[in-house]
């Protein structure tokens, strides 16, 4: 009987990576939707290293919001290489009024979303199966 938890915690961290990407994706919905659009420009890239050593690079981005306050924010997302967002390069943003940290650079970043999904529902999937077929026996 208890031969099918071990799939069936893959279902239960595959419901969790699914609702990590689905929360992300809804939050960049959000401000595409409901956010307000400005220009702004990379300063500086802000470099981690994850638990392998391997370098992280996220843009930080200065731009005046609408109210003529000025705001520099570290992007959410980070990249293994530096791409086109490399400091002095222009960044399309996408910014919540009220709380104007809360911002995007339009089209970086929300592919994640999705393979944080994808890789949700397989793991969903081929979990409850192995599951279901383990119980039947």
């Amino acid at each position: 009987m208890s031969g099918w938890l071990f799939p069936l915690g893959f279902a239960v961290v595959g419901a969790v990576v699914f609702g990590i990407g689905f929360v992300g994706l809804w939050r960049s919905l959000a401000l595409w939707r409901d956010g307000v659009r400005a220009s702004g420009q990379v300063l500086r890239l802000e470099t981690t290293y994850n638990g392998q050593g391997h370098r992280i690079h996220r843009p930080v981005v200065g731009w005046v919001t609408g109210e003529g306050r000025h705001m520099e924010v570290e992007s959410t997302y980070g990249r293994s290489w530096v791409g086109r967002f490399r400091p002095g390069s222009p960044a399309r943003i996408r910014y919540d009024p009220r709380r104007p940290e809360r911002m995007r650079i339009e089209g970086y970043g929300q592919g994640v979303q999705v393979v944080f999904m994808l890789v949700g529902t397989a793991f969903m999937a081929g979990g409850i199966s192995v599951a279901v077929q383990m119980a039947s026996l």
